[in-house]
């Protein structure tokens, strides 16, 4: 048993009586250090998922309620329109032959002009109605094939006929979102 006068071993020199400054730091440091790796782990999220939330809950999203959406797995457009994914489609909607190939118009209301596949909107640019087109197209998808919890397949069809029809889409009472905001939005659901 060490006798009361005999000073207690340390890799670190005594601090001198008045305060070293930088011994208090160093010792607040490795503390927080030896934390992290719990901290990290209760606020890590799934790598191939990311949190998404209605169109309701995004518009009322702040601070507060960060992390209490679902993960969506939707893909975006490119990953839909890519050959090699073609046997991705969900069930009821096909890229190509054999088969009948899905038309947008089949889907969705109001049309666009000219009746074009699904696939083909999947690579609309150059406006903002056909960039809306080309990510409910996507959303769609994501909703058949159940990557994205927070949107049913009549919702992404409620986006599009609401923005085609007037201009806009209201999430929620008194919101209106423009063609950019629909985008951000549902980009929330898509992996990219």
């Amino acid at each position: 048993m060490p006798e009361p006068t005999d000073k207690p071993s340390s890799t670190e020199p005594p601090s001198p009586s008045s305060g070293d400054p930088r011994a208090g730091r160093r010792r607040l440091l490795q503390g927080a250090l030896a934390g992290a790796p719990v901290l990290m782990t209760l606020v890590s999220r799934p790598v191939l998922a990311q949190q998404c939330t209605t169109p309701s809950g995004f518009v009322s999203a702040n601070a507060s309620t960060a992390g209490r959406g679902v993960n969506c797995t939707g893909h975006v457009s490119a990953y839909w329109a890519n050959p090699m994914n073609f046997s991705q489609w969900p069930a009821g909607f096909n890229a190509a032959p054999p088969g009948m190939v899905t038309r947008f118009n089949a889907q969705f209301n109001p049309d666009l002009p000219m009746n074009p596949t699904l696939l083909a909107v999947l690579g609309f640019t150059g406006s903002p109605t056909n960039d809306v087109a080309r990510y409910v197209s996507a959303a769609l998808l994501n909703a058949a094939a159940g990557l994205t919890p927070v949107l049913s397949t009549q919702t992404v069809k409620h986006i599009w006929t609401e923005f085609a029809t007037f201009g806009h889409f209201s999430p929620s009472s008194g919101a209106s979102w423009n063609a950019s905001e629909i985008i951000e939005y549902l980009l929330t659901t898509m992996e990219s």
